[in-house]
């Protein structure tokens, strides 16, 4: 049984090492190659296939002779390549049309109006001047994100009073009543319809909705706030005809409404499969993975009852100094990753490109993950001159 995956980053490569069966990856020219004992053991072919003719005659020619049992991928532009491939060579896949729904926002919105509306906030397409005269005079703020998008990437929020940008009144955006609440990412897989939720994430986020730190399990939701998470997702996974494979769905909560923000056929991003696997024992990224050919969740076993990813960030200008590791109070940093050095220039920070660094933390409890999270955060790890 043969599996193909397509874009894996050496992460991911390293998790699928541990899948049954013989694996392909395909990867992009010039992406970060991938670690020797998997290339040694596994065919691995270059290609573009964010071009979808080249792609196309690639899966004919290529992929077709290997006789594939299914085509996967966790990487956003791999997605739809992937589900494409998957249906010309009629093996498994997600189909591409539940693929385009999740990656094209407006898309999302129109299906979950007809399938599950409680679940939507109000909306209206950039390039709809009576559907987006309506939405501003009903709702004080408005956020408008690329229909498109992905990694908080020019994600603005609106004053209504000052109206639609013209630069923004198009067919890629998309603009929405602001959802109140905390929010959280919900990582879930799905088989033949059945959702099993493997963990959920509350979310913390910068007034530009740049994500800075993830907590697991979510400090702020009870047993009954998760049944009603769990019970959202699968509507909206139902919805979107989505019942096979991994998905990663952003939603908020505000009492007991539940609004979802967006989804994705992959996992989460942000060390969001480290914080499952820490906490729950399930290695997110082989299951991820390995769906079609059986993998299932695993029994691994969970070595923290609490954990978080936290982002470093600093306010723009000239990096002039980086602390060490930090010792935590109430959490141990298990993971520590700075990208920047001194003498590197620091941008505003609009999207998750911008951030300047991850740490994992592990605590004993969700209450003491928040402390942990606070006391990260408060430390000056990068400090910076303004520049001029």
């Amino acid at each position: 049984m043969t599996l193909v995956i397509i874009g894996a980053n050496p992460t991911v490569a390293r998790a699928a090492e541990t899948l049954p069966g013989d694996l392909v990856h395909v990867q992009l020219p010039g992406a970060p190659a991938l670690d020797p004992d998997v290339t040694d053991k596994r065919r691995v072919f270059t290609t573009d296939f964010r071009e979808p003719a080249a792609f196309r005659a690639f899966t004919d020619e290529v992929l077709a002779p290997l006789r594939p049992a299914a085509v996967v991928s966790l990487t956003e532009p791999g997605l739809e390549p992937a589900a494409a491939a998957a249906e010309r060579l009629g093996v498994t896949g997600v189909a591409p049309a539940v693929v385009r729904a999740t990656r094209d926002k407006l898309e999302m919105r129109r299906v979950l109006e007809r399938e599950a509306p409680h679940l939507n906030p109000a909306f209206a397409p950039g390039d709809d001047p009576e559907a987006v005269a309506r939405l501003f005079a009903r709702h004080e703020r408005v956020v408008a994100k690329p229909v498109d998008g992905f990694g908080s990437m020019a994600v603005r929020l609106l004053d209504t009073a000052a109206g639609l940008p013209a630069e923004l009144a198009t067919r890629a955006t998309l603009l929405e009543q602001y959802a109140e609440g905390r929010e959280f990412s919900v990582e879930a897989l799905s088989s033949d319809g059945r959702h099993t939720v493997v963990g959920i994430a509350e979310k913390g986020t910068t007034g530009g909705f740049v994500e800075v730190s993830h907590m697991m399990p979510p400090p702020s939701l009870d047993e009954a706030g998760r049944r009603l998470v769990e019970r959202a997702v699968g509507e909206m996974l139902d919805a979107l005809g989505l019942g096979d494979g991994p998905s990663h769905t952003e939603v908020k909560v505000d009492g007991d409404k539940v609004t979802v923000i967006e989804s994705h056929n992959r996992l989460g991003g942000d060390g969001i499969a480290d914080l499952v696997r820490l906490t729950t024992g399930v290695d997110w990224r082989r299951a991820a993975l390995g769906w079609p050919v059986g993998a299932g969740l695993g029994a691994g076993e969970a070595t923290a009852p609490a954990a978080a990813t936290v982002f470093l960030t600093a306010p723009p200008g000239r990096v002039t100094h980086i602390a060490d590791r930090p010792r935590l109070t109430h959490g141990t940093v298990t993971d520590w990753d700075v990208s920047v050095r001194p003498g590197d220039e620091v941008a505003p920070l609009r999207s998750s490109h911008d951030r300047l660094g991850m740490a994992v933390l592990t605590a004993a409890g969700p209450d003491a993950c928040v402390a942990a999270v606070a006391e990260l955060t408060a430390l000056p790890i990068v400090t910076t001159t303004p520049a001029g």
